[in-house]
Order: C-alpha cells, then structure tokens, then sequence
C-alpha cells in the first residue's frame, strides 16, 4: 500500500486551523446545523459557513439539507483514512519510505 501524501496533506491543512479542529471537534457528538454551532463560536454565520465549507471540501464533514437547514457531521470514512495515514506517517511500518527505497539519490521517484 502506497502512502497518499497529498491526500493526507490536504486534510491536514483543513483541520489545521484553530476554528476548523474546534468545529470537528463539537461534530464529533453529533450532527448539527450552522445555527446550533454558533453558539459555539463569535463568529458571523458567513464566516462560519466559509470554515465549513473548507472542510467540506477535503471531505472531513458532509451535509445534508432538511428543508431550509443544512446539517453538517463528520466522515468517518476520512476519519479512518487520516488515523491510517497517520500511523503510516509515524510509525514504522512496510510502507515506510526508508525500507521502499534503497539508496537515496538513485534518480528513483517516491511518492513525496
């Protein structure tokens, strides 16, 4: 199995910010809607919406409409991805670039 850099990057920089992890955080109990997550947060609903979509993006959090509300909540399938990728990362294991490449500088191409 080939670690997805990219992919774990990028999900890395959406949760990365303060506000974003804090947002993942309180969906991790439960679905909510934008308005029951500005309680949480001085935040304009606009602005709230913007971090969101922001995770939304990298498929962190997914929505669903119920008539005018939009109800966020967590991916657990990015969730499992990202606690492989991570372990992957950290932990020495058969992916591990060190033991996939013999000699760096051999002109061979990693994944990074």
């Amino acid at each position: 199995m080939e670690i997805d850099f990219a992919k774990g990057s990028l999900i890395l920089k959406a949760i990365a910010d303060p506000t974003r992890i804090c947002i993942v955080h309180i969906l991790s109990c439960d679905e909510m809607c934008v308005c029951d997550l500005q309680e949480y947060f001085k935040l304009t609903q606009p602005t709230l919406s913007h971090h969101l979509g922001q995770l939304k993006a990298v498929g962190v959090v997914t929505s669903r409409r119920e008539g005018k509300w939009m109800y966020y909540s967590i991916n657990r399938d990015v969730v499992k991805f990202l606690t492989g990728f991570l372990d992957s990362v950290f932990l020495p294991g058969s992916e591990c670039l060190c033991r996939t490449l013999e000699t760096f500088g051999t002109g061979k191409e990693t994944s990074c």
